[in-house]
């Protein structure tokens, strides 16, 4: 069963305070919360004061690359270089609502070790695929 965060990563960055035009701190981070991949960000700024968190579970797309660009790329491996593709393809069309084709590509991505994003996303593919019996773990390029 998945603890309230299994994994997850961090990144701070400053930005424009929405209330008094200041330089706010910001810190945004992705994690696994409760099986599935969750994003959180705070802004506070020490001029007024005000302080905003929020988040959810699909990940902004500038927080994401910001994740990628200060930690680098995870990578989805498979340890048995026999397992069933069409066990994988079932998980990721599953998971992520690929189609066959789509499904069918990713799968060879994985093989040859080039399907890589966040850390927390390759780690929730790859419980999933555990979880169908299938031996796999992430690791960075």
């Amino acid at each position: 069963m998945w603890g309230l965060m299994v994994v997850g990563e961090l990144v701070r960055y400053p930005s424009e305070c929405e209330v008094c035009g200041a330089m706010a701190e910001c810190v945004g981070g992705e994690g696994l919360v409760g099986g599935q991949v969750h994003w959180d960000i705070t802004r506070s700024c020490a001029v007024c004061g005000m302080y905003i968190a929020c988040g959810r579970s699909d990940v902004p797309g500038d927080l994401r690359e910001r994740l990628l660009a200060e930690h680098g790329p995870a990578r989805l491996q498979l340890r048995d270089p026999s397992t069933s593709a069409v066990v994988v393809m079932k998980v990721m069309r599953s998971e992520l609502g690929l189609d066959p084709i789509q499904a069918k590509a990713m799968v060879q991505r994985i093989r040859a070790g080039t399907h890589t994003g966040t850390l927390t996303e390759m780690e929730f593919l790859a419980h999933r695929l555990r979880q169908a019996g299938v031996q796999a773990s992430t690791g960075r390029p």
